[in-house]
C-alpha cells in the first residue's frame, strides 16, 4: 500500500497473500468448512467465557506453547511440533475464529486471545513456558507480556511480526512500510458492509483481471460468491482484525526480561526490506535476530527443520 492510495486499496506489487494462501485462509477460517479432526488428535479447554479452545499436545519435555498467524490454524505449526516434541512438550492451539475454534458468543479481540494464552498456561499448569508466535500470534504473545508480564514465560519467540503493524509519518517498519490505520480500517469498514465485494476484489486482485467477469455481482460465480458469503458471519473476525490494527507494543518489547529470538523472512511479502531486524536490535540488545534469506512471511512452515533445530537449541543456551 501507498500513502497517495484511498483507504482499502491494496498496492499491486505488495499483497497480504497470493491466490493458494487466501483460499487456505479461508478454510482456516472455516469459510470454506474444516478438516475433520482424527480421533484424540485434539484436546480442548474452556476459557473463563466458556469457548472451547482446541490445542494439539505432543512430546514430553519443558514446555513450547505455539501461536499460528491470521488466517491460519495450529496445522501450520505440525511440521516443527513434531520435531520440537522429542525434546519438548509442545502446544500449538487454533485461536478463536479459525481452525476448529468456531466462536459461541462475544467479541474477539487481541487482549482476549492473550487471556486465552493465559488460560492455558493455567489448564495445562504450566508455571514457565517458552512463547512462540508467528505474525497474529507474536502480537498475541506481546499483549500476554504487556498484560502479565514475564513471570511464567521461560523466553519468547517472534515470527516476522513487526510490534506495530500500521505506519505513520514516525514509524515505517508496518505492513509494506507505507500502510496507514486510515487504509486498514477502511478495508475493514468495506468488509462489514459488502464482505463478498472485498473478497472478490481480493481474488481479483492476486489472481488477475481475467477473473473479474465471473466475479461480477450479475455473474453466476458472483452470485454463487455473495450468497455464500451472506451467510458467514464475519464481524468477530474484523472485531479482531481492528484490534490488531490499533496494536502497539513498541514501548513495552524494550523492556522484556526474557530471552527473545526474532525470525524474519527475508522475502516476506508483509516486512521484505525493511529494517525491521535493526529496530529489534536496537530496542531489545540481548535479542537473537535471525533472518532466513529464502523464506516470506512464515519462515517455521517453509524451513520447518531448520527453524525447529535453531528454536531447540535457543532453548537449550537460554530457557
Amino acid at each position: 500500500m501507498t500513502r497517495s492510495e484511498p483507504p482499502g486499496r491494496a498496492h499491486a506489487g505488495r499483497r497480504l497473500t497470493g491466490l493458494a494462501g487466501l483460499l487456505g485462509a479461508l478454510h482456516n477460517l472455516g469459510w470454506l468448512g474444516t478438516t475433520p479432526a482424527r480421533a484424540g488428535e485434539l484436546t480442548a479447554f474452556a476459557a473463563c467465557d466458556g469457548q472451547p479452545i482446541p490445542v494439539r499436545v505432543l512430546g514430553r519435555g519443558s514446555p513450547v506453547v505455539l501461536l499460528h498467524g491470521l488466517g491460519c490454524s495450529h496445522r501450520q505449526w505440525m511440521p516443527v511440533a513434531r520435531r520440537l516434541a522429542r525434546r519438548h512438550r509442545t502446544y500449538a492451539w487454533d485461536c478463536r475464529g479459525h481452525g476448529r475454534c468456531r466462536p459461541v458468543a462475544g467479541v474477539i479481540t487481541l487482549a482476549r486471545l492473550g487471556r486465552d494464552l493465559g488460560e492455558l498456561l493455567d489448564h495445562f499448569e504450566l508455571p514457565r513456558a517458552v512463547l512462540v508466535g508467528h505474525s497474529m500470534g507474536a502480537l498475541a504473545v506481546m499483549q500476554y507480556l504487556h498484560d502479565h508480564g514475564t513471570a511464567r514465560v521461560a523466553a519468547v519467540v517472534l515470527v516476522d511480526q513487526s510490534p506495530r503493524v500500521v505506519t505513520d509519518g514516525q514509524w515505517p517498519l508496518g505492513l509494506f512500510g507505507g500502510c496507514s490505520a486510515a487504509m486498514l480500517q477502511g478495508l475493514i469498514a468495506g468488509a462489514r458492509v459488502d464482505l463478498a465485494g472485498t473478497l472478490a476484489a481480493e481474488v481479483e486482485a492476486v489472481a488477475g483481471a481475467r477473473l473479474a467477469p465471473y466475479l461480477r455481482a450479475d455473474a453466476t460465480l458472483g452470485r454463487w460468491l455473495r450468497r455464500w458469503l451472506g451467510r458467514v458471519e464475519a464481524a468477530p473476525l474484523l472485531d479482531l482484525a481492528e484490534s490488531l490494527v490499533a496494536a502497539d507494543f513498541r514501548q513495552s518489547l524494550p523492556r522484556l526480561d526474557a530471552p527473545l529470538m526474532v525470525v524474519l523472512g527475508a522475502r516476506s511479502p508483509h516486512y521484505a526490506g525493511l529494517p525491521l531486524d535493526a529496530w529489534y536490535r536496537q530496542a531489545v540488545p540481548h535479542a537473537r535476530v535471525r533472518t532466513y534469506p529464502r523464506a516470506g512471511h512464515s519462515p517455521h512452515f517453509s524451513e520447518p527443520w531448520r527453524f525447529a533445530d535453531e528454536l531447540a537449541q535457543f532453548i537449550a543456551e537460554h530457557a
